[in-house]
């Protein structure tokens, strides 16, 4: 299950409903927008919650009017979502400011944030110590290792189950499942939610045809679409792929590693059989 799944399943686990009356928003989705500023924070909130605010409000009362309407909408929790923005290169809030404007809606709401984002969004924790005693450890998703059986096993069930969505609709994909496989783990780099990004493109450049065999031709114009995750140096569903040569271990490894290293993560350090514990 990716981030978005994750944020979708807590939405629905929790909607908004009314009581009296009243708007009741027990877990509210806010998007970070990109080159965010301390008045672009809370005006993401208060638009997360359906309400428009006037451009000449201040900072300050544009907090204290989230504050307000958060408390109204009884908001129990607020996920904040590609919160690493606020520490992107040339971000216009400095990561210190950006970890007490968090750290100040914990205090004043006593409410939970859950904060989504690529590992670099660690540069908030670091940058507040007391925001960073108050925050529960980390979770990382990382993206499926191709050298990990137990991973590429349960990657390879991903591209599988679409497949087999692909089938059931009438649309077969035509190309050898190892190939098929392969080649969506060059693009991704073992990121689901690129592969699901390939599939719905896919099932795009399908919608008009009449139900046929998908080709490998027509997954090669669904990646015209789809940005590529994995190294540049190795593209996925190249013209001399079609007669589906295996793909080396080496090219898939750079491809996972391309992926975490653009996130600014770390590789995970995989003991070898044999090494001490």
């Amino acid at each position: 299950m990716g981030k978005s799944s994750l944020i979708a399943n807590l939405s629905r686990s929790y909607p908004m409903d009314r009581i009296d009356g009243r708007r009741h928003v027990p877990v509210l989705v806010v998007e970070v927008p990109t080159a965010a500023t301390a008045k672009l924070l809370p005006k993401s909130v208060l638009r997360a919650l359906g309400i428009q605010v006037p451009g000449s409000m201040t900072a300050d009362a544009m907090f204290d009017m989230m504050v307000t309407q958060l408390r109204l909408a009884g908001t129990r929790v607020v996920i904040f979502d590609e919160v690493s923005h606020l520490v992107d290169e040339g971000s216009r809030v400095p990561p210190r400011a950006a970890s007490d404007w968090l750290k100040a809606l914990t205090d004043k709401l006593e409410m939970t944030l859950i904060l989504f984002g690529i590992p670099r969004l660690e540069r908030l924790f670091s940058a507040n110590e007391q925001l960073r005693r108050r925050a529960c450890p980390a979770l990382n998703f990382l993206p499926y290792d191709a050298t990990d059986a137990d991973q590429m096993t349960a990657y390879i069930s991903c591209v599988v189950n679409y497949a087999r969505l692909f089938s059931a609709a009438g649309y077969p994909i035509n190309v050898p499942a190892r190939v098929l496989t392969q080649q969506c783990y060059l693009l991704t780099g073992g990121l689901v939610g690129v592969l699901a990004d390939f599939m719905r493109e896919l099932a795009s450049v399908m919608k008009n045809e009449t139900p046929r065999a998908i080709t490998y031709a027509d997954c090669q114009k669904a990646i015209e679409s789809v940005s590529h995750a994995g190294s540049p140096h190795r593209l996925a569903f190249p013209d001399a792929g079609i007669g589906g040569a295996d793909v080396e271990p080496a090219a898939l490894k750079q491809a996972y590693v391309h992926v975490l290293t653009s996130n600014a993560a770390s590789v995970p350090v995989r003991k070898k059989s044999g090494d001490k514990q």
